[in-house]
């Protein structure tokens, strides 16, 4: 009797270390749930409002891009009845397609849209850097334009602290050579790599002259949060960029 009293007594015991080890690992598991959504919550919210709104802000960026005035004549774009004003105002769009129709490239107008499209996200590009480019599908995807801005951060350590941070701006035209091998696999690899961004994309059809069927195309603004990598990563080398100096802007 005394033995089976004593097992009774061991089984009793050991299924309350079991019960408290159980319940024990439960708790610890909840804490580490709620450790990691509490260190991840700000990140998180953080990301989605740059999200939208930098979605919300290139939607209204391409429109302005597309419907931007453009003097024709060369003269400052003005109220009209005033001298020296332009009178043959166009949509900048509309240059950019006569531009295309020649040889299926943008190179007469290239610098009149950086130059609308720098103005454009003025506003935000200490925040963000950004690239807009146009795709056309002519049988496989050719990009006739590809602008994208970023900036290179420069620092100096003292021990575990850092101190003069700088950003510069970097402008560049990607996929730059004649016989580079850049294509949209590189592109979305690239788009990945920067993590959480805003976009707008629209719509767009590039006359031919040589023929009544135009190609049809998108053309596209992708801005985020600046990312700090330099000119070696892979993902950005990919895109064939080449830097735009000073000579050339």
């Amino acid at each position: 009797m005394e033995r089976i009293a004593g097992k009774k007594i061991n089984s009793k015991g050991q299924a309350a270390i079991t019960d408290a080890l159980f319940f024990l690992m439960v708790v610890m598991s909840l804490v580490a749930f709620l450790f990691f959504f509490t260190s991840q919550y700000g990140r998180t919210v953080g990301e989605y409002s740059n999200s939208k709104y930098g979605s919300d802000y290139a939607s209204s960026a391409l429109k302005t891009i597309l419907y931007s005035s453009f003097a024709r004549d060369g003269l400052p774009l003005c109220d009209s009845e005033k001298e020296g004003c332009s009178q043959e105002v166009d949509y900048l769009i509309a240059a950019v397609k006569e531009d295309y129709a020649d040889d299926k490239n943008i190179n007469y107008f290239k610098e009149n849209l950086t130059d609308s499209v720098k103005k454009v996200m003025q506003p935000v590009r200490n925040s963000f850097d950004y690239m807009l480019f146009i795709r056309v599908d002519a049988g496989a995807f050719e990009f006739p334009y590809f602008f994208l801005s970023r900036k290179e951060f420069t620092s100096t350590y003292d021990g575990v602290f850092v101190s003069g941070v700088e950003a510069k701006e970097r402008n560049y035209y990607c996929n730059s050579s004649q016989a580079s091998s850049f294509n949209q696999a590189k592109l979305d690899n690239f788009i990945v790599f920067i993590g959480p961004k805003g976009q707008s994309v629209s719509s767009i059809s590039l006359p031919l002259a040589e023929s009544s069927q135009p190609h049809e195309g998108i053309i596209q603004l992708v801005l985020w949060t600046s990312k700090d990598f330099n000119a070696e990563e892979q993902a950005f080398k990919n895109l064939d960029c080449k830097e735009i100096v000073a000579e050339e802007k």
